[in-house]
């Protein structure tokens, strides 16, 4: 009888390749960690980059364009309206301060989702759409302009009923509500009758040759003006973002992740057009109209609670702050001067 030699593993021969397997697994465990980990704060990191120069584009290209009502500087101007006194276009709009911030809601300008608690918010008052051309000289009721878009449209050349408008050469300039238009050939009709809501505080004006001041002519051009905000609030899960408010259209989230606002105003004090100095925008009182520049910071923080093993340190509004999570963050900060302010 053949006798058949069995060969396999002792069992101190298994034990050690356990071992030495489980030493490289965990090797390849922790590479694929380590790997992980920075994948993420690379992520987060690009997020957070595209997420602040975004921000400050947005910003900036209102910041520039606010007081913006044509081709000259509104110093210059003779700049006159027909809404009426008090109108709730906004409270405190005036041409010559063409921005507002605030540490709460303004008035008559309502934002949902709610401002988070203790950040700004920043108002721009500007006419920043695409123009419409004066076909014809004004009358006393109505204002002409090209017709630019096909007949029929809701908002012919981009300009409807209850609008705030301004018709600007370079040298006036008038405010007034659309409140009825009419489509005639190639031209659209403009009506200005009085009314509420801001309303006009009269019906007819223009269409007198003696009075050059209300007449526009061929080469003037019509804008429509927009109330803009700016703030940061925090969506139903607690995430803070950027939220864009245009007119009486809803706020809407521009930007996720940014987490606060700081702004100080850049004032002119001696009549130059150019700022002195940086001031909170508490200390300027009933100075708006020689602001002249803005300086603003943007907080932004990564998405993700996990991309630093430590509670980042960093500066915000001239503070030393220790985060209490291990997010990135960043300050992006952007001097803007207003354009309509500027030489």
């Amino acid at each position: 009888m053949r006798m058949f030699q069995q060969r396999g593993l002792s069992l101190v021969e298994l034990l050690i390749s356990i071992t030495i397997g489980l030493v490289l697994m965990t090797g390849i465990v922790q590479l694929f960690l380590s790997s992980k980990e920075v994948f993420t704060t690379q992520q987060g990191l690009s997020r957070l980059q595209e997420t602040g120069r975004l921000a400050v584009e947005f910003i900036s290209r209102d910041l520039r364009q606010a007081g913006y009502m044509g081709c000259a500087h509104p110093t210059d101007w003779n700049v006159g309206t027909t809404l009426n006194n008090g109108h709730t276009f906004n409270s405190s709009f005036e041409f010559g301060t063409p921005l507002q911030v605030y540490d709460a809601p303004p008035p008559n300008i309502a934002l949902a989702p709610a401002p988070k608690a203790g950040t700004q918010i920043l108002v721009a008052y500007t006419a920043n759409d695409d123009s419409a051309s004066v076909s014809q000289t004004n009358t006393s009721e109505l204002v002409f302009i090209d017709l630019t878009t096909p007949a029929g449209e809701d908002c012919p050349s981009g300009i409807c009923a209850n609008d705030i408008v301004v018709v600007a050469d370079c040298d006036k300039a008038m405010v007034f509500q659309v409140t009825g238009f009419n489509e005639v050939g190639a031209e659209v009709e403009l009506q200005h009758q009085a009314g509420a809501d801001p309303g006009n505080a009269r019906t007819s004006w223009g269409g007198n040759p003696d009075n050059l001041v209300e007449t526009f002519s061929e080469g003037a051009e019509v804008f429509k003006i927009n109330t803009v905000a700016y703030y940061v609030a925090e969506d139903a899960e607690g995430n803070p973002g950027l939220y864009q408010k245009i007119g009486g259209d809803p706020s809407f989230e521009l930007l996720r992740g940014v987490e606060n606002l700081n702004i100080s105003v850049g004032v002119d004090n001696n009549a130059d057009r150019a700022a002195d100095e940086y001031i909170d925008h508490g200390s300027v009182g009933a100075n708006w109209k020689n602001v002249v520049a803005l300086r603003v910071e943007v907080l932004v923080r990564t998405p993700e609670d996990k991309a630093t093993s430590e509670n980042q340190t960093y500066e915000f509004a001239g503070a030393e702050v220790t985060a209490t999570d291990n997010r990135i963050r960043q300050v992006f900060t952007t001097t803007i001067g207003v354009r309509s302010k500027l030489p």
